[in-house]
């Protein structure tokens, strides 16, 4: 995947995506209204999940490449990113202690 791969991609009717022949599970979406993001695929606990890393041009291929890298050794540690997010946003607000 290259920038100019990345820029020239045309959009379709549906969502598409280019995966990264360097980094395994990394790709970019393009979709239907042009605009376009990196994805990260990943499988944790047995079940498969989908990460987006940014938006492009924001994102650059190098930086998703590196994110993408990191995220990997994350991964591979026994750790998933999605659950923390997940954990994240289910934790109690002050709202709900003043309900409580």
């Amino acid at each position: 995947m290259t920038e100019k791969l990345v820029r020239a991609a045309e959009r379709r009717v549906k969502a598409w995506q280019i995966f990264d022949t360097e980094v395994l599970g990394l790709s970019i979406c393009i979709y239907p209204s042009g605009g376009r993001s990196f994805m990260f695929d990943y499988r944790a606990a047995g079940r498969q999940r989908r990460l987006t890393i940014g938006r492009w041009p924001e994102w650059n291929v190098t930086a998703a490449r590196e994110r993408a890298k990191a995220l990997r050794r994350v991964i591979d540690s026994g750790l998933d990113p999605l659950s923390e997010r997940e954990e994240i946003r289910e934790a109690p607000r002050f709202p709900d202690l003043v309900d409580r």
